[in-house]
């Protein structure tokens, strides 16, 4: 069986040795990540139940409390624990700057799937946060992307995410544009629920939980994981029943 590799960055340090080997990504840099367009892109910084960090990647998405980000379910929950109170999302952030200020969640949640099984097919996280430190909703002061679920997989994807490991350092917003829909991983037939979607985007540690947008500004699918025999291939969860429930019950929160 093929060593599945997560693209969470639990460390910089241990995201590096997880990816290392890798070549350099087929993706381009986004210059003004703060510009419309691209501001509901963001960094997320966590803390889990252990006291350990990590580091994800997520979107602002429209949503009736107006403060929605979806990003991977193991950037919520991984590995039987939750992530704490210490979990910010950091839209338009460029070389450690906070153009719109921080965001601190207050509810976290994920699929059944992937809390119950750890099923890839079920990565999927979402959280509620508050208001930034000018007393602004995320969605009033980032956008926000559309959610879209139950499509056909047969899609061309634009992927945003800051990817950490070697050769990025997590400083940029980077995107591999109008990438296909070429398959399903291996990982995903052993498992339960909807087959993940695979696509040729090569990024590494600190990537999970970013966008796959269809159609300029509609969320359709997260980085969710990859193989570390096949560093140029990128795998995420289908946007199917689950998901769908799962942000109409977060859309609610206040």
């Amino acid at each position: 069986m093929p060593n599945v590799r997560r693209v969470v960055a639990v460390c910089a340090l241990l995201a590096s040795l997880a990816f290392a080997g890798s070549a350099r990504a087929a993706t381009e840099t986004i210059a003004e990540p703060a510009a419309p367009g691209f501001s509901q892109y963001g960094v997320i910084f966590g803390t889990d139940s252990a006291g350990e960090r990590f580091r994800c990647s997520g979107t602002s998405v429209e949503a009736p409390n107006l403060s929605l980000v979806v990003t991977a379910g193991h950037c919520v929950y991984d590995e039987g624990r939750w992530a704490s109170r210490k979990w910010v999302f950091v839209p338009g952030y460029r070389y450690g700057e906070r153009p719109f200020g921080a965001f601190v969640a207050h509810w976290i949640g994920t699929t059944p799937g992937w809390l119950h099984h750890e099923n890839l097919n079920y990565d999927v996280g979402m959280a509620v946060v508050g208001r930034n430190e000018r007393g602004q909703t995320l969605a009033a002061a980032v956008g926000a992307d559309r959610f879209v679920s139950g499509l056909s997989p047969a899609q061309d994807f634009d992927v945003y995410g800051y990817p950490v490991a070697r050769p990025f350092t997590g400083a940029t917003l980077q995107r591999c544009p109008q990438v296909p829909f070429e398959g399903h991983g291996f990982e995903a037939f052993t498992q339960s629920g909807p087959l993940d979607l695979a696509i040729p985007c090569e990024v590494t540690g600190g990537a999970s939980g970013g966008a796959w947008v269809i159609s300029g500004n509609r969320i359709d699918g997260v980085t969710s994981n990859g193989y570390g025999d096949d560093p140029l291939t990128d795998y995420g969860p289908y946007f199917g029943k689950a998901v769908a429930r799962l942000y109409h019950e977060a859309g609610r929160v206040r």
